[in-house]
């Protein structure tokens, strides 16, 4: 929820995903949920009020959870990469569940067993030399066209378009980390993880950020940032945990 100079107020929707670094919780996105002039300078003035996560986790229950502390946030330093990094380890999150039909009233089973990708599966230069044009990718995302009857996201497939080698442009785009993907994304869909097949595994190679047009109709490419950018952003705010600790004294 972002609140605007006027006293109005603008609600986005998006998708995030869950990376963890050792004992370092952080939730990946786009810019453009989080800053709204990112994309349309109408909205000069606005800022992020509010924002609450929900989600199908792995032990099938539906949450919903709001920070109850404050939560650092940085973006990639090109401005040209919609890539947003939130560090949530120390978010206080408190969470909610919906209530299944025909559950005993009062029943307890905790907090959520979220999936969450280990930073290792991030693709570094390597992962992307190796990969070929043409590899199976997956996107899991909470669009909106995802299943609202049991609250869980739909998954889009499809390869991957240009060289992941390179940084993939158009005409008129500022140079950035991107790859090409040949899989149409949809409202909801920005800050989805896409997944992309390496030999017998798959890496996280990197964030949906939208989809390409021509004359104003869907081309059937989108593309994606890829996984530097939001291990960049991981090792800045890491650096700032670090400078908020209370400095060691002599021995």
């Amino acid at each position: 929820m972002h609140a605007g100079p006027d006293g109005s107020s603008k609600e986005v929707h998006g998708t995030c995903f869950f990376v963890k670094s050792d004992a370092l919780l952080f939730a990946v996105t786009n810019r453009h949920n989080l800053d709204l002039t990112y994309k349309d300078q109408k909205f000069v003035g606005y800022k992020p009020e509010a924002f609450k996560i929900s989600g199908y986790a792995d032990n099938k229950h539906y949450y919903e959870t709001t920070p109850t502390g404050g939560v650092r946030f940085v973006f990639a330093t090109n401005l040209a990469e919609d890539v947003a990094v939130l560090d949530l380890t120390d978010g206080n999150m408190q969470y909610g569940r919906r209530r299944k039909p025909g559950e005993t009233p009062g029943t307890k089973i905790g907090p959520p067993s979220l999936h969450s990708s280990a930073i290792d599966m991030l693709a570094n230069d390597e992962d992307l030399q190796r990969m070929a044009v043409g590899a199976q990718i997956w996107m899991p995302s909470y669009s909106l066209h995802y299943d609202k009857g049991t609250e869980r996201p739909v998954m889009r497939t499809g390869v991957v378009s240009s060289d992941p080698d390179s940084d993939y442009q158009t005409e008129g785009d500022e140079p950035a980390r991107r790859v090409l993907i040949q899989v149409q994304s949809a409202p909801g869909a920005s800050g989805a993880p896409v997944f992309a097949q390496l030999d017998s595994e798959a890496v996280l190679l990197g964030v949906n950020a939208g989809q390409l047009l021509t004359g104003g109709m869907p081309s059937g490419f989108s593309y994606c940032f890829k996984a530097q950018c939001i291990r960049d952003c991981i090792e800045h705010l890491t650096l700032l945990r670090a400078q908020d600790l209370p400095k060691q004294q002599a021995p």
